[in-house]
């Protein structure tokens, strides 16, 4: 689209500034699926090169194989991802693209008014990428690929882009409240590969060990699986936009022993890390 989505042969690092969004352009020459793939943000998925299908269930799958559409995946969403090269290139390649809760809700607030007619957005869903959008989308990219860009004018682009899905039907709903897992996984998310504790958590979170895990327990988590769901998909997507060892990628997800985190990743995501490259 325009060049706005580069080539990712060589793609930089996963790309996260100011809590607002998360970018990382994938990279694969070998087709997998991943089960029960979490969509922790609000995200929009566009394919450059290869197939990606999406699908919940029995009852929700779809397709993305080309850059004239997106999908949409709303916040908290799960689902069974599997990505397939192009025949003629050999490569898989796409943009990811994920809105903070943070920025989410800013957005509901200040305009909220605008869309009272809309369904609240669940699930995932393709949306043809118009010339208007498309314009919309260049512009947001242009803005994020720029290290220059300040807080104020990357928040204004990517709410461009919010504004543009909400005229066209695809309006993401912040949560009523901030439950304490979704603050945990914002702290835990920021520094995967910090030695987190229970107890360090809480004092960041300003309570203490028991009342970090009797809260979480309310909200039928857990302090460890949520830690280790969110390592794995930080090593999930370093396995697919860099070329990183894997002892690397499993330190930088807070695993000293590169066989424990392949371990860990074949637990949660039915692949080894071998199978994603």
């Amino acid at each position: 689209m325009k060049g706005d989505v580069p080539d990712v042969t060589n793609a930089p690092l996963p790309v996260e500034r100011y809590r607002l969004y998360s970018m990382a352009l994938p990279y694969l020459q070998h087709a997998h699926q991943v089960v029960d793939f979490r969509f922790f943000d609000a995200t929009l998925l566009l394919v450059k090169s290869g197939r990606l299908n999406l699908r919940r269930g029995q009852d929700l799958s779809m397709q993305l194989d080309n850059a004239e559409h997106i999908m949409l995946v709303a916040p908290h969403t799960l689902a069974n991802v599997s990505k397939t090269p192009d025949a003629a290139t050999g490569a898989f390649q796409s943009l990811y693209l994920s809105f903070s809760s943070e920025l989410i809700a800013a957005f509901y607030r200040e305009r909220a008014q605008f869309f009272t007619t809309l369904t609240p957005f669940s699930g995932f869903k393709t949306l043809s990428l118009d010339d208007e959008l498309r314009d919309t989308l260049d512009y947001c990219l242009r803005g994020l690929n720029s290290g220059a860009s300040s807080y104020p004018v990357q928040q204004h682009r990517l709410s461009g882009v919010l504004i543009a899905l909400a005229e066209r039907g695809i309006l993401f709903m912040p949560r009523d409240s901030a439950p304490l897992g979704g603050r945990l996984t914002e702290l835990l998310a920021a520094s995967p590969e910090f030695a987190w504790t229970a107890a360090h958590a809480g004092r960041h979170l300003g309570m203490s060990e028991a009342t970090l895990r009797r809260r979480l327990a309310e909200e039928q988590t857990h302090f460890r699986t949520l830690l280790q769901d969110i390592r794995m998909h930080h090593g999930m997507t370093l396995l697919q936009t860099t070329r990183w060892s894997l002892s690397q990628i499993a330190d930088a997800c807070g695993y000293r022993a590169a066989s424990r985190f392949s371990l860990r990743f074949k637990q949660r995501f039915g692949c080894s890390p071998a199978d994603i490259r």
